[in-house]
């Protein structure tokens, strides 16, 4: 433990900050993106070539850093961005991985939908659900009128059953 000291940390210069107002800065962050859009040196992810500073941003893989710093001027300017819509795409992938489709269900719950998709199957198919399927013309077809309420009925039975499966 008693070997050479460490090589001291550079001199630091400390300078005063002061608050600047939301249009200054507005004008201010402005001119560094558009700066920074044609040279290299101004971007955070850049390396070194040959030549120089090179930029690493392709349209496959964009600068984070910019894409934020063009949020925040956009919040400066006073527009309401809302959720970026790139985060919320990473964040959906998330959760559809872990709680999705293979996620439990209520079995009773369940069993309802079950019997409710019997039920609008079976009126689909043509299955009298009524029981007055002789009513109509010789052929036994029913009319149009009788099928509409035959219809708006079986619906509204579909949603008293379904209700009445969420209250218990």
């Amino acid at each position: 433990m008693s070997g050479p000291d460490p090589t001291p940390l550079p001199h630091t210069t400390i300078l005063s900050t002061k608050h600047i107002p939301q249009p200054t800065a507005h004008d201010f962050l402005g001119a560094y993106l558009d700066r920074a859009t044609t040279d290299p040196a101004l971007q955070p992810n850049a390396g070194i070539g040959e030549h120089g500073p090179v930029s690493r941003t392709t349209a496959a893989a964009p600068n984070i850093i910019l894409h934020n710093l063009k949020r925040v001027q956009a919040g400066l300017a006073g527009e309401v961005l809302g959720r970026d819509l790139a985060l919320a795409k990473m964040k959906e992938g998330a959760p559809a991985q872990n709680g999705g489709e293979g996620a439990w269900e209520d079995k009773k719950q369940f069993e309802q939908e079950q019997e409710l998709v019997q039920v609008v199957a079976e009126g689909e198919d043509g299955m009298d659900l009524d029981g007055d399927a002789g009513e109509g013309d010789v052929t036994g077809a029913v009319d149009k009128e009788e099928r509409k309420r035959r219809k708006k009925e079986r619906r509204k039975a579909e949603k008293k059953a379904k209700l009445k499966g969420k209250d218990e």
